[in-house]
Order: C-alpha cells, then sequence, then structure tokens
C-alpha cells in the first residue's frame, strides 16, 4: 500500500518530468505521462477556448512547434491536492524559448502558474488536464509561429 505521501511524491515527480522531457525533446517519454484525451487551457497566453484533443495530438502538436526551439522551463515548488484516484499539482513556471535566428526577435519567456489534473489507474498516474495562468510574458511573441513557418525550417 502505498502512502498519501509517496503518492504525492509521484504525482511532483510526473509534473517535474513534463519539463524535462520537453527540454530534452524525448517525446515519446513525454507522451507516456499523459492520458487518452487531454484538456489543455493557454487561452491565458494564447486567447481563444481551452482545448480537448488525444494525447498523441498533444506532444505531436508540441514537438512540431517546439523541436527547434531551445527551451528551459523551469517548476517550483509543486503542491498536490490528493483525492482517491484524483490529484491536482500547482507550480510556478517560468518558460524561455530560443529561436536562433528568429525574424521578431531570439527570446521569448513566459511566467505564470500551472494547474495539472491526473487521474491515477493501473499505470500510475497521467495527466488529464493542464493550465497555464499566465503572469507576463517578454520578448518574441511571435517565437513559436516562426519556428513552425516553413520558411524557417
Amino acid at each position: 500500500m502505498t502512502t498519501a505521501h509517496g503518492q504525492a511524491d509521484a504525482v511532483r515527480d510526473v509534473v517535474a518530468s513534463v519539463a524535462h522531457h520537453i527540454d530534452a525533446k524525448r517525446w515519446n517519454e513525454l507522451r507516456v505521462l499523459y492520458a487518452n484525451e487531454v484538456r489543455t487551457d493557454y487561452t491565458s497566453l494564447f486567447g481563444g477556448a481551452p482545448q480537448q484533443q488525444a494525447g498523441d495530438a498533444l506532444i505531436a502538436g508540441w514537438r512540431g512547434v517546439l523541436e527547434r526551439v531551445l527551451t528551459q522551463h523551469l517548476l517550483g515548488p509543486i503542491t498536490v491536492e490528493l483525492g482517491a484516484s484524483v490529484a491536482t499539482g500547482h507550480c510556478h513556471v517560468r518558460a524561455l524559448h530560443h529561436l536562433p535566428g528568429a525574424p521578431s526577435g531570439e527570446h521569448w519567456e513566459v511566467l505564470g502558474h500551472y494547474v495539472f489534473s491526473l487521474q491515477n489507474d493501473a499505470s500510475g498516474w497521467k495527466i488529464t488536464a493542464m493550465k497555464l495562468e499566465t503572469l507576463l510574458q517578454t520578448g518574441n511573441r511571435n517565437l513559436l509561429a516562426e519556428a513552425a513557418a516553413p520558411a524557417n525550417r
């Protein structure tokens, strides 16, 4: 039987691993952290509406736009609220993005707060939803679009 402390540590490991895998471009390992269906809410950063999509599509999208972008995501501290088979993880995030030669500037930084929702199943904790609450952006806000543009590939 796993203790509540052990479960909270497992949730923290999943959340921290998101940053490590994105920054290292370990897309297969990143995919394992997510459920088959994931709700993402980046409306505070990009506008629009929250998205519901397959985990495979989420990771493929990130890979497509971030493959050429150097990133460093700093998270912490990660606080956890545990339920019977669900958990919520909260943490600050500071995400630096760098794209050498980007037309509108090589750097974009986002500071904010993440809220992760997770479900525990036979294979462990999986992220079912994540929301970014943006506090500040600096630099080239078009960096991701410029990274994805065919002329910049």
